[in-house]
């Protein structure tokens, strides 16, 4: 009798998990984050004012009010962005038995709307304004390019002195930074940090922690520590770190994001995500930028 092997065997059925694993990153700190408001035109608008000069004031009994200089309310605009994405699953693909979801469509569907938010965080922090045309499309002003305080340390290597300085610039202007965004080279330098750090640490518990996640200090409380893959991407020249008051700014949507069938013109069903909106920035000092660390 001929040994039977498993080598060239067609009645063995296939060994395939009823398992998707996603490998792709997903970055939307901002996106779910942030506050949300509604615009109402393309050209999205809000006003900023300024207190008088802080100063000595008394008054001598029963004289006449004095005026001080008053400033006039500051119109800020940006633009509302269209952002899309499209899908198209042929009806075939649709009506094979496949593992791991039942409807390729569906599935489509839940990837382009991770994709969407994705994009959409892409242009909150690094957007640069377009007004847009009939042949350009409209951009956002994201918050890299919204912050005044922003400087370039031309390859220097962050210390704890200099974030220090970084937030007593933003609580001089009148806020607090409460998150910063950056880069995993510089959330790991400054979880090494170590002035006037004290770790409590259970003797049971056999894990070394080396991870900081909230930072305190003189000019700001209980900042939050966010590691972002798109404050430095790709072509920057070195490390940026990004400070802000998250209360500060908000996402203003003129048209939230939806999925939309669209009209089937061949063999397969096409679909999108498609949103418009912008971000509001009620303080251009209410955070920093600071380029090039190392």
């Amino acid at each position: 009798m001929a040994t039977a092997y498993s080598y060239d065997d067609n009645a063995r059925r296939e060994d395939l998990l009823d398992l998707l694993t996603n490998l792709d990153f997903k970055e939307f700190q901002l996106v779910s984050g942030l506050g949300t408001s509604s615009a109402k035109d393309i050209l999205h608008q809000w006003l900023t004012d300024t207190l008088k000069t802080v100063g000595h004031n008394a008054y001598v009994e029963g004289v006449d009010a004095s005026y001080p200089t008053r400033t006039n309310p500051q119109r800020l605009t940006n633009h509302c962005q269209i952002v899309r994405v499209g899908l198209e699953v042929s009806d075939t693909e649709r009506s094979l038995n496949q593992a791991a979801f039942n409807d390729r469509y569906a599935y489509e569907t839940q990837k382009a709307m991770k994709e969407y938010k994705q994009d959409l965080e892409y242009a909150i922090v690094r957007g640069s304004l377009a007004c847009g045309s009939g042949s350009a499309a409209r951009q956002m002003k994201g918050i890299k390019n919204w912050l005044n305080l922003v400087t370039s340390q031309s390859g220097t290597s962050l210390s704890e002195t200099m974030l220090n300085d970084y937030l007593q610039n933003v609580w001089t202007q009148g806020t607090e930074v409460n998150a910063l965004y950056c880069p995993m080279y510089l959330k790991r330098k400054i979880s090494g940090f170590t002035s006037g750090s004290t770790k409590f640490v259970d003797l049971v518990d056999r894990r070394l922690v080396n991870a900081v996640d909230v930072y305190e200090s003189d000019a700001a409380k209980m900042v939050k520590l966010f590691k972002h893959r798109y404050v430095t991407v790709s072509g920057d020249t070195n490390y940026d770190l990004l400070g802000i008051n998250e209360d500060m700014f908000k996402i203003a949507y003129l048209r939230k994001p939806q999925v939309r069938e669209l009209a089937k013109t061949g063999d397969s069903t096409k679909g999108e995500i498609v949103g418009e909106q912008t971000l509001e920035c009620y303080h251009q000092d209410g955070g920093f930028w600071t380029k090039a660390l190392l």
